[in-house]
């Protein structure tokens, strides 16, 4: 039986992992709708620890991220969508700029 929910628990999470992994950017351009800074934060989470059976907060740290908002209509769809720069393009470009990404 626990076999059984280790293999439903395992697939469960490789389904969630594809279904993330394959949520990249559909854009490559478009005009940017909004840019902003976001400083680097330390918070905490909250999370069960299976090995322990109980509760643990870890504490985790996310960098600075200079963001672009970018739009554009594809095939008739407004796609609007979010994009980590650097912080020489992010200077480098304006509210209402065309931008073009490279894959």
């Amino acid at each position: 039986m626990k076999s059984l929910k280790l293999r439903k628990g395992y697939a469960l999470y490789m389904l969630l992992a594809l279904v993330l992994f394959s949520c990249g950017n559909k854009l490559t351009e478009g005009r940017i709708v909004n840019k902003f800074y976001e400083p680097p934060r330390h918070y905490n989470v909250s999370e069960y620890d299976v090995a322990l059976k109980m509760p643990i907060v870890r504490s985790r740290y996310d960098d600075e991220d200079y963001v672009f908002i970018v739009g554009n209509i594809i095939k008739g769809d407004t796609i609007i969508e979010r994009f980590e720069v650097t912080h020489k393009t992010y200077d480098s470009f304006s509210i209402g700029d065309w931008i073009e990404f490279e894959h």
